[in-house]
């Protein structure tokens, strides 16, 4: 078998040529590539396919052939016949003739453009990932010169294999850390760069205690001060190892390409036309010591899962007689497995009969590796971004043109189709950020210098999203800024939630200081009239006109109270509505009663219309009786005197309708939307005309709501009035009763049934005992006071008691603990009544159950009090009283 005939089933691309270049033969691979350009009678130079770009250094290695006598190795790009060049690995070979003088050469090229756009491919994700490591300021450094310490940050620390977050350490230890045989290699570099007070990048190993060996990447820079001494450098570390590995393992598979093409180092072998196995070559590494078996003997290599599909391919391959491949896993004489990938050729004879099998296989295995690898990479780098909700672009320095990596997960409102002039992005940023966004990126651009993480709003559909920004400056190879390379991370649910507490802490803040202010009105008429009352004669008021005050004031802390304890037990879902049919009318009725007296002191018109049929509603009596009188009195409160409030009753099949309308003061429309929060209030003033604590309405919201209603205001504006609608769910008429008994009148006990009723006051405030006490003398009764439980016992075993008033919270046994001993040690059976000022619904249940059978809340309801002992009394004193 000739020489060319061999070439011409080698899948390389094989040419001879001329001493001056004139290609004399091309074998079938390479007339195929190229598109058969050697018509007969043409003369073809070798330097028509080469990229004229790769010429000269193909022409460098051609000379050296022929001059040197030698062959000589070059990489170039040759143009296919469609006319896309793809790089070649090219082997010139001098051919000498019988005299050994040189009279032209061979070319031998392998295309490696697979291999070579993979290696790109893989530094330009490695890119990637080191800006966005490098935003994240991993493994961070600082050296100080003068002490010859360095700070390292925790990720550093990581990496080093120190235990401590982060550290100080000399300079020294850091040295230590590299290999000896790398030490003077690195000082060498490192002390060049740090003269020269440049940006510095250097890869180098370093040993760690437990025998490990990583290899790292620095970058920095340094500080040298005002003079040229060297004060401080500082940059970013980061462990490449598995890049490095990955890198030295690409290095050995181009050195065993390289080997491969020179010494055609690829297994092949050659087989009969029925496919068996005639001859080997290079399969030493490979075949065992004893050899391969006759026939197909390279299968038993081939690993246990690829053996069956490997041996169909093959049978395949050879009953079609025509080219094929395939790919398999092949075990080496070390026991290893490499993955290869092969191709058969037929030969045939003049006749075209096929006479034998040219098979080539090659040792993939480290391509797969990297392209695997490179993928992975790729991945992480993609689900990192998307978890942290990043975007990565850049600022492109030539055009000053906003391009992103990809258009779909860019910034809305921030990218084009084909990037975006950067003056029009600028102007898509709020007005009050576009100066520092524009600062910030023209310093980045300019000096490389970006400080902190930037945040800043843009302008979308007219909404406002927040960004926050990361940018580095990317040099080219020249050292010249290229691109500003820029991170951005949606921050805007961070920056609501951010408003949103501000605004809240504010609204807490006001509150504090509106109840503070709310809390000591009603003390200063307290006051005054507790000092009235000691020289009642120069005051010239009569003790009850006193009384009456002291009385309001009181009321009206309690209500505030009431108002506070109102808006927790509502919050936390703590109110149960006990509903039954109400007449709208009624309530509405009711409600005007309480404000009647406000409105009367204002010279206020007050005006109803009610449905003129009865209209029922499904509510809880008291709480609709609250929802009412809080929004009239709102009305009442921001209405001028002889301003007018107007009430008017609508009903549907569903729902009535409650709509009060005033002329006061109206309500802002910034405040509109606001009006029904906790605390909200309208502008403030020094005197406080109107107070409150801004709960009303928001617990009227509630209780509406709770009542599967709903509530609206409206305000043209201030000093325009304001209009509340309320809707409520509508309920059938009552039945009304079979029967109905008139109630006994109430009897009102005499002064000596009164006077028989020995009441018990235990209570550790004096002045509230004691002035209890003055309450129920006045009323008749025979009252007792103890301050201590110990003095309340002795009492009430020395005097049977009707009627125990006990303060719970006492200093040496509570009133819970008191309310037991009393009924154990009397022998009768007293009416016990808790006093406390907590008066929350789990308060009461645990009064009742300690076996009380009142529960006052302090202040006490000096009213309900006196009925409660009347009824006592009257009880007492009834015949069939056991």
């Amino acid at each position: 078998m000739s020489n060319n005939e061999i070439a011409d089933h080698v899948p390389a691309l094989v040419w001879t040529a001329e001493a001056r270049g004139i290609v004399t033969y091309a074998n079938i691979a390479c007339r195929k590539y190229l598109g058969n350009p050697f018509a007969p009678n043409t003369t073809i130079h070798w330097d028509q396919f080469v990229l004229e770009l790769d010429v000269k250094k193909v022409l460098d290695a051609w000379r050296k052939a022929l001059t040197a006598g030698e062959s000589a190795k070059v990489n170039a790009r040759l143009k296919r016949f469609d006319g896309r060049y793809r790089w070649h690995k090219l082997r010139i070979q001098p051919i000498f003739d019988d005299a050994r003088t040189v009279c032209g050469a061979c070319g031998i090229a392998m295309d490696i453009d697979d291999f070579v756009q993979a290696g790109e491919a893989y530094e330009v994700g490695e890119r990637r990932l080191r800006f966005a490591l490098d935003a994240a300021r991993v493994g961070a450094w600082e050296w100080d010169m003068g002490s010859r310490t360095a700070r390292i940050s925790a990720q550093l620390a990581q990496i080093y294999g120190l235990e401590r977050h982060e550290a100080e350490v000399p300079l020294q230890w850091l040295f230590d850390r590299i290999p000896e045989s790398y030490r003077a290699w690195f000082a060498r570099e490192l002390t060049g760069r740090l003269h020269q007070c440049v940006p510095f990048e250097l890869d180098f190993p370093i040993e760690l205690e437990d025998g490990r060996r990583l290899w790292l990447r620095t970058r920095g820079e340094t500080d040298c001060g005002a003079g040229t001494a060297i004060e401080r450098v500082f940059g970013v570390t980061y462990d490449i190892t598995e890049q490095h590995d990955a890198q030295t393992e690409r290095e050995r598979s181009e050195q065993r390409y390289r080997a491969l093409v020179e010494a055609s180092s690829e297994l092949t072998w050659i087989a009969d036309a029925a496919g068996h196995t005639k001859q080997l070559g290079n399969w030493q590494s490979f075949a065992p010591e004893e050899g391969l078996s006759e026939g197909c003997g390279w299968l038993e290599l081939v690993h246990p899962d690829d053996q069956e599909c490997a041996r169909d391919n093959w049978s395949t391959i050879v009953k079609s007689e025509m080219p094929g491949s395939m790919t398999f896993r092949l075990r080496r004489r070390d026991g290893s497995w490499r993955t290869m990938s092969a191709r058969a050729a037929p030969l045939r004879d003049d006749d075209g009969t096929l006479r034998e099998w040219f098979c080539m296989a090659t040792d993939v295995t480290d391509e797969r590796a990297a392209a695997a690898a490179l993928e992975e990479r790729n991945l992480r780098l993609q689900v990192a971004m998307r978890a942290a909700k990043m975007t990565i672009g850049y600022l492109a320095l030539d055009s000053w043109t906003v391009c992103w990596d990809s258009v779909e997960a860019a910034p809305r409102g921030l990218a084009g189709p084909t990037g975006l002039p950067y003056d029009a992005a600028l102007q898509r940023v709020h007005s009050d950020d576009r100066a520092a966004v524009d600062a910030a990126m023209r310093r980045v651009a300019l000096t490389g210098e970006f400080d902190k993480p930037l945040e800043f709003r843009i302008l979308m559909r007219g909404h406002e999203h927040w960004l926050q920004s990361q940018a580095v400056l990317q040099r080219d190879a020249d050292g010249n800024p290229w691109r500003v390379i820029a991170s951005a991370v949606d921050i805007t649910q961070r920056k609501t939630l951010e408003l949103a507490l501000r605004e809240t802490d504010r609204r807490k803040d006001e509150f504090l200081a509106m109840l503070a202010h709310e809390l000591r009105n009603p003390l200063a008429p307290m006051r005054n009239a507790i000092a009235l009352l000691r020289r009642e004669k120069e005051a010239g008021m009569k003790s009850c006109e006193l009384v009456g005050m002291l009385s309001r004031q009181v009321d009206h802390m309690a209500q505030l109270v009431d108002d506070l304890l109102e808006v927790s037990r509502i919050t936390h879902g703590r109110i149960v509505l006990r509903r039954e049919p109400v007449l709208l009318g009624t309530a509405v009725y009711g409600a005007l009663e309480t404000v009647s007296s406000m409105a009367a002191s204002r010279s206020q018109h007050l005006t109803v219309t009610l449905p003129p049929a009865p209209v029922w509603l499904h509510a809880d009596p008291l709480r609709l009786s609250q929802i009412l009188v809080n929004v009239l009195n709102n009305a009442c409160k921001y209405t001028d005197p002889g301003g007018s409030v107007c009430v008017t009753a609508l009903a549907d099949e569903r729902f009535a309708t409650v709509t009060i309308e005033d002329n006061g003061s109206g309500i802002s429309s910034d405040l509109l939307p606001h009006i029904f929060d906790l605390f909200a209030q309208g502008e403030r003033t020094l005197d406080r005309a109107h107070g409150g604590l801004g709960i009303g309405l928001s617990l009227v919201k509630k209780l509406v709501e709770l009542h599967g209603g709903g509530i609206d205001i409206a305000s043209p504006g201030p000093g325009r009035g304001a209009t509340v609608s309320i809707r409520l769910p509508l309920s059938h008429a009552p039945e009304a009763p079979t029967s109905s008994q008139d109630e006994p009148s109430a009897r009102r006990a005499s002064h000596a049934e009164r006077a028989s009723l020995h009441v018990l006051i235990v209570d550790d405030n004096k002045d509230a005992a004691d002035s209890l006490a003055l309450l129920c003398e006045s009323e008749g009764y025979h009252v007792d006071v103890a301050y201590a439980a110990q003095e309340a016992l002795a009492k009430a075993q020395a005097e049977p008691v009707d009627a125990a008033l006990l303060d719970i919270g006492l200093p040496d046994t509570d009133g819970y603990e008191l309310a037991r001993l009393i009924r154990q040690r009397g022998e009768t059976r007293p009416v016990l009544i808790a006093v406390t000022g907590y008066g929350q619904a789990d308060d009461h249940l645990r009064v009742q159950a300690a076996g009380f059978d009142h529960h006052l809340v302090k202040p006490v309801d000096i009213e309900y009090l006196m009925s409660l002992l009347a009824e006592l009394t009257t009880a007492a004193a009834s015949p069939h009283a056991e």
